[in-house]
């Protein structure tokens, strides 16, 4: 870095930005080389060694921004700290919108009807942001949001998932987000059913992942799904052979874990009307410990907005306008933007 003169922080804002883009990504490749041939950090400190890293990450831009009060001979006020919303918009990601129950509204489903849900958790695992409305409450089962949780952990995509729901007259009011896994690991403590049909759906499609993809029968281009080899075991396995395997293009269906869970909630639970609607209320209580609720709103004042947005300890949080969900942004992307803004300032 070259220095621009004797200041507090001799170094420009792009500079700043650089070193702290570079300090992040050395202190996570040195954690990940600890926890390599150390095992430290444990699990259970994944979040704090994650939080200290991001905080000591933002130490340049800090510095920078001291650099520039320190040169104004005072101290930065609320007018200064704007977050700029024109520009959100292409820093930020407002998601894919699944629809209600995965696409199927209010009756079980399993066996040859688990092809209906298929194409919309491709497109759900495809973005980065999945956004679940619950509108008024009965829009969604348990057992269809946590087939769309498992396939999100499995996939590591989306690795957000948003809630929004109905509150009395005002639509897609913004809930919380979590990580589809801190979701799962809740929802499976719900009910023991979850917990067999989600580890039975695993050993069944990791058995079908054996084979590999299949051969072609001469002379035409079509594929033949083999018949299940001797040593695989359960019932879910064996019965389900034609789910495994594109007839088309004989590779394997990448969803077939998901839904063979499907099936054996539509059987087990859905199909003996065991199912459980999603309510704004539900919806905390299975939730609350992995739920995170911390928002800027577009109408807040500015004061309000970079209190929000200071406090914040999460990488992301979310934009709403009069408590409607906008999208979800990155920390670190508005941080930049109130440092570009203030520099501009001073120009």
């Amino acid at each position: 870095m070259k220095p621009r003169d004797h200041s507090f922080w001799p170094f420009t804002p792009k500079v700043s930005i650089i070193t702290a883009v570079a300090v992040l990504l050395i202190l996570l490749f040195i954690t990940s080389m600890l926890r390599a041939y150390t095992g430290w950090p444990p699990d259970s400190s994944n979040n704090t060694v994650l939080i200290g890293i991001f905080v000591l990450s933002l130490l340049p831009i800090v510095l920078a921004i001291l650099n520039v009060v320190i040169e104004r001979g005072g101290s930065i006020g609320y007018g200064d700290l704007k977050i700029d919303f024109s520009k959100i918009q292409q820093l930020s990601n407002s998601g894919f919108t699944v629809p209600a129950n995965i696409g199927v509204r209010g009756q079980y489903v399993a066996d040859s009807g688990t092809s209906n849900i298929l194409e919309t958790l491709r497109a759900a695992t495809s973005s980065g942001v999945a956004v679940i409305d619950l509108e008024d409450g009965h829009a969604w089962w348990e057992t269809r949001l946590l087939v769309l949780l498992a396939g999100a952990d499995r996939l590591k995509k989306p690795d957000k998932i948003v809630f929004t729901a109905t509150d009395e007259v005002r639509q897609q009011i913004y809930l919380g987000w979590a990580r589809p896994g801190d979701l799962l690991e809740q929802l499976l403590k719900e009910d023991p059913r979850y917990l067999k049909s989600f580890y039975a759906s695993r050993a069944a499609a990791a058995q079908w992942a054996l084979l590999g993809p299949l051969e072609p029968l001469p002379p035409t281009s079509y594929y033949a799904i083999p018949p299940a080899p001797p040593w695989m075991q359960g019932a879910l396995a064996l019965n389900h052979s034609w789910m495994a395997f594109s007839t088309t293009t004989g590779l394997p269906n990448e969803l077939l874990s998901e839904q063979l869970l499907q099936h054996e909630l539509g059987e087990t639970i859905e199909n003996k009307g065991d199912a459980k609607h999603i309510s704004i209320i539900h919806l905390d209580e299975v939730f609350k410990p992995v739920l995170i609720k911390k928002q800027i709103d577009k109408n807040w004042s500015n004061e309000e907005q970079t209190n929000a947005l200071f406090t914040n300890e999460e990488p992301f949080i979310v934009i709403t306008e009069s408590g409607k969900y906008s999208a979800i942004v990155s920390t670190q992307a508005l941080y930049n933007g109130i440092l570009k803004g203030i520099t501009d300032n001073k120009r």
